[in-house]
């Protein structure tokens, strides 16, 4: 493979540039280092053409030519279920530098209290696999995969506007439940008590897939979101400012705002509190809150609103206000200074900029993951999308090793 060399080299500075740097100096350090590779690498290719022609080095000694702009290249991430062969080759002809290793709760707390010990070898023993390999890692605590006997507590379960209960992931609500909250913030400091810390960020999330959102259902028969609100749980109805308003209903006195901006508010305080918890439990390192989809934009909220959240609204078609994506209301919430900004649709370039420019008004970093549905002709140019966005890391999503090697993602390779 061309420039495997440089790649590596690339990577190796991206990854360095991002675990132990503020974004300014991130920035700086990777893009004075990246652009020195490729000028080296471009000096040896004159060199050899000296030998061949000398002619040629009055041209390049005239007009130097160069591909490098002032992008950094982000740190290349892996995620996926990989054989250690397959990892092997990531690392050495793909150039990628971190690995995410993921827990569950349900399986690391089978038992209230009771921890399994096995389990947590395994990942231990996983864990130090990958570091032998050169990797650092990203982790996921698993909050989000939480056990039966804390699902089957009053309160500790979703509930829509319809009364149903939602099963169909094992997501807890602690945004309202905030009465077990102390049952994750246990488990957390068991985690790093027995793995440490030494992660190169930690993900933040808690909803399914351990992105921060409330459940949704899809209608079967149209393959739209359903117009379900999910804060009518016992705790959540305790807390509303206008309890027994339904979605749909009038809004004489201005309910469904109300609604709306606690509903919306309630996960953005759900987000602070999980990055909360993990200090409390011992990580003091990057903390990355994963935000999904395509999110709600300006004047979306009053939209919603305006029809008395019904689900007649576009954003609310799209499901982007019933899952709670205001993405601006949640960074803008954001106190810790050690936190990135973590989109999960990479391919989508008008959602990594809306993310990168939120970030970037906090002085935070950005990163961003490919999506389950990312095709693999699409994977150069969401590298290179990555790398104008000035994104400090891009994680592959389950593709296969092979292409991911064969990807271009290079310093140059943002025209």
């Amino acid at each position: 493979m061309k420039l495997n060399t440089t790649k590596i080299a690339a990577a190796a500075v991206a990854a360095i540039a991002l675990f132990t740097s503020t974004p300014a100096e991130a920035q700086a350090s990777a893009t004075r280092t990246a652009t020195k590779v490729v000028k080296t690498t471009a000096k040896k290719t004159v060199a050899k053409k000296v030998v061949a022609k000398k002619t040629v080095v009055k041209k390049a000694a005239v007009k130097p030519t160069s591909t490098v702009k002032s992008a950094a290249v982000p740190a290349l991430g892996i995620i996926g279920n990989y054989s250690d062969a397959d990892m092997t080759n990531l690392r050495t002809a793909g150039g990628a530098s971190d690995v995410l290793v993921e827990m569950s709760w349900a399986q690391a707390e089978p038992t209230k209290g009771v921890y399994n010990e096995q389990y947590f070898a395994s990942i231990a023993k996983r864990i130090s696999t990958l570091k032998a390999l050169g990797y650092t890692i990203s982790f996921n605590t698993g909050v989000h995969e939480a056990p039966a006997w804390l699902l089957n507590s009053t309160g500790a379960r979703f509930v829509d506007q319809n009364g149903g209960v939602y099963t169909d992931s094992p997501e807890p609500n602690l945004v309202f439940g905030t009465r077990y909250r102390y049952l994750a913030e246990r488990y957390l400091t068991t985690v790093f008590a027995r793995l440490g810390d030494q992660f190169s960020l930690v993900r933040v999330g808690g909803g399914h897939w351990g992105e921060l959102t409330y459940p949704s259902k899809v209608n079967p028969s149209t393959g739209k979101i359903r117009n379900l609100y999910y804060a009518y749980d016992v705790y959540a109805q305790q807390a509303s400012p206008v309890k027994g308003w339904k979605p749909g209903q009038p809004s004489p006195n201005g309910e469904a705002g109300k609604f709306l901006r606690w509903y919306l508010t309630a996960l953005a305080d759900y987000q602070n509190w999980q990055i909360t918890a993990l200090r409390t439990a011992g990580f003091a390192g990057n903390a990355a809150v994963l935000y999904p989809s395509y999110g709600m934009r300006t004047g979306d909220l009053e939209k919603a609103v305006a029809t008395n959240l019904n689900g007649t609204s576009s954003p609310e078609i799209n499901g982007e206000v019933q899952r709670g994506f205001d993405m601006a209301r949640q960074v803008n919430a954001l106190k810790d200074k050690n936190v990135i900004v973590y989109g999960t649709w990479a391919e989508s370039n008008a959602t990594v900029t809306y993310l990168a420019g939120l970030a970037k008004a906090k002085g935070l970093k950005t990163m961003a993951e490919t999506s389950h549905d990312m095709r693999v002709d699409q994977m150069p140019l969401v590298m290179a999308q990555a790398q104008k966005n000035n994104l400090a890391a891009l994680y592959i999503v389950r593709q296969k090793a092979t292409e991911i090697v064969k990807a271009t993602y290079l310093i140059g390779s943002v025209k």
